[in-house]
Parts: structure tokens; sequence; C-alpha cells
């Protein structure tokens, strides 16, 4: 027997069926220079050798090499049988990995898109992946719905260490810049419970049985912690969560991402509601709302030759751009302005429209009648 997905064959609220009809109209516009993928977008990475490629994950279990000029996507990393959920680089070995729902995570080489190696150990969705270079092969370390994070071996796969401290996913690792050094790597992690952990990694693999918690809980949000960055100059922390804040700023919706541009002028939020903010990191005040994704915007990235550019990906399957130069955000919000008074001119009557319902103009023409008859 065959199953309909189709929303039409269900019964369905009015506001499910407004919010279906409202992200249809927004569908088609080209805000951003949408590139159309085709797959719900999870998870976002800059190509540090080249700044117009990023890499992207996808929902359809594959990780991909975007080129944000031309548009081409033909360069794509298969072997998972479930959604990416997440990556990685190794620059100098030209190393890509990617976790995903299917409990494990792959490597290939970037240059041939052959597959190097699987990483199987997790037993729930891998929701996280950090890799950190050493004198070797480096590290590759992992956090997944089971809340366990495994440390491995980047080039054989083996698994040398794991860390337990979490009671729910880990959907965040990263690395603290400047506490970081090559002998020791400050590990910050989060997930779905509002605590974050901090750890001491040893670099070197012979010596990472001697990783351990530093700290306690660090609790800075009510709930899930979808995003932390260290960004600026003075590489200061930045969270996002689903609590609908973000470090210094609140935001109507959960909060899946940000990232701050390198001169610390400007923090770029990525919300549920389908919208990129970008905020003043001086005043704490919303700059700009940049406008285009249809549905939730998962994940966010800087990128291009000045790095004044900001990637947004979305689960409507679109990647697209928005403008971190000055000039340019003032002229988006001459844009939108325009925009939004052109919409009330078109909702506005025009002069010689009739202001009367139906069955007022129906009483109106009968008295005429009536008048014309006398």
């Amino acid at each position: 027997m065959s199953v309909s997905t189709d929303p039409g064959h269900f019964f369905q609220t009015d506001a499910s069926e407004a919010k279906a009809a409202r992200r249809a109209a927004k569908r088609g516009n080209q805000n951003g220079s949408p590139i159309d993928i085709g797959s719900k977008l999870l998870a976002v990475l800059p190509d540090p050798t080249n700044p117009d490629r990023i890499y992207i994950a996808e929902s359809g279990g594959l990780a991909r090499r975007v080129s944000l000029e031309s548009g081409d996507k033909s360069h794509t990393f298969r072997g998972h049988t479930a959604p990416v959920t997440s990556l990685a680089l190794d620059t100098a070995a030209a190393t890509l990995f990617a976790g995903s729902w299917d409990k494990t995570i792959i490597s290939w080489s970037t240059a041939t898109r052959k597959p190097l190696r699987t990483f199987a150990g997790h037993t729930d969705f891998v929701k996280s992946l950090l890799y950190l270079r050493n004198s070797t092969n480096g590290l590759l370390l992992s956090g997944a719905s089971d809340a366990a994070i495994i440390i491995w071996d980047a080039v054989s796969g083996d698994r040398l260490f794991a860390l337990s401290g979490h009671t729910r996913g880990v959907g965040v690792l990263v690395a603290d810049p400047v506490l970081s050094t090559r002998v020791k790597a400050r590990v910050y992690s989060a997930g779905s419970e509002p605590g974050m952990r901090c750890w001491e990694v040893p670099v070197e693999a012979a010596e990472v049985r001697g990783a351990r918690g530093v700290g306690g809980v660090l609790v800075v949000h009510e709930t899930s912690v979808n995003a932390v960055r260290f960004e600026g100059e003075e590489a200061e922390m930045w969270t996002a969560s689903a609590d609908m804040t973000a470090k210094r700023v609140d935001h109507p919706d959960y909060v899946n991402d940000i990232v701050v541009d390198p001169r610390g002028r400007w923090a770029v939020t990525a919300c549920r509601d389908e919208e990129v903010r970008v905020w003043d990191v001086a005043t704490g005040e919303l700059f700009h709302i940049y406008d285009g994704h249809s549905e939730d915007v998962m994940a966010l990235a800087i990128v291009g030759s000045k790095q004044d550019t900001v990637v947004s990906v979305s689960i409507d399957g679109t990647i697209r751009r928005w403008s971190l130069r000055h000039d340019n955000l003032l002229k988006a919000i001459e844009e939108k302005k325009e925009r939004e008074q052109g919409k009330e001119k078109e909702k506005a009557p025009e002069k010689n429209e009739s202001l009367l319902t139906i069955e007022e103009e129906r009483e109106l023409a009968e008295l005429m009648e009536e008048e014309d008859d006398e």
C-alpha cells in the first residue's frame, strides 16, 4: 500500500496552512543570490584554502563542496546512509570528515573524493566534530546523541579515548584558540542541555588518555546550546541557544548559530524563524535583518578574500550570501524599506476604488434604481 507524503492529503490547522503558504511564497525569491541544492542543509564549513568555496552537510546523506561564484555543486562526497550533520577539515592532509545520523564518521580525500576511513563507535547520531592537529596523524573528536565524546586517531580511525560527563547529546565541540597550545587543547562541549563543559585534551595521541574535565559545568543558557564560537581579535566566546538568546542579544525564536566578522564590528545570528540578523557588537543593537530563506537557517560561515561576506544554509535547500560591508548594509536597509513601502501601497485602495462592501454596493444600487423610477 502506498503512503502519501503530500501535506494536502492530511488534516491541517489554519496556522499550518498559513505557514506553508507563506513559505511557498518566499521560496522563489532571489535575496542573497541563492544556490539551490535541493536537499535540506544542516551545516556549513568554509574552505580555508579557497575563499570562493564552502563545504556543506546535507540531509540526503551527502557532503558537498560548492563554489559560491560559479554555483558549481558537483564535488560530492558519498558514503553515508542518513543525514550528514557535522563537518571538519584537515587542510594539511586535504581530508574532509563528516558525521551522520547513521552513527558513523567518514573521511575523504578532498582532491579525489575517495573515502579513506569509516569511524564506528557511537551508539547514536553523530552531531559534532572537531579536528586537532598534532605531530603525526592528528586527532578527531566527535560528539553524539549518546552523550559521549570520542577521541580518534584521524588517519587510522583507532578509538583512543572517550570523555564522559554530559547527560544528553553533544552537538557542539570547539577549541579555545587562546588557551590551546601545541601540547594541550582547551575544548568546550555543549548540546541538548543548558550547561557547557570544558576539557583539557593532550594533543599527542600517546598522551590523550590524560584528557580531563576542567572546572565544573558552565551554565550560560536556560536550555540547549546550539553553537559556541570564539570570534574577534580577542577570541571572545559567543554562544547561541534554543532559549532564544545569543550572547548580548535577544531573538524571537531559537538561535541555531552565531558568527562575528574578523573586525569585531558585526555579530550575525541564524534563527529558526528563517532570518539572518546582523547585530552591532559595540551597542548590542539589531542593525539589519536579511530575509530570503523560507525555512530554518541552520548554520553560518564568514567567507570571501576580505572576510566581509556571511554565508547561510537552510533546510529550505539553499545557500545564500549576505554582505557585511557597512555601505552594503545601509543599501540593504534602504532597499528593504522601499520593498515594505511598496507592499503597503499595494494594500492601500486606489482613490477611485470603492470602500464599500458587496452588500453595501448592492443596497446603494437598489436605492439609485428607486430614485430613477421616481
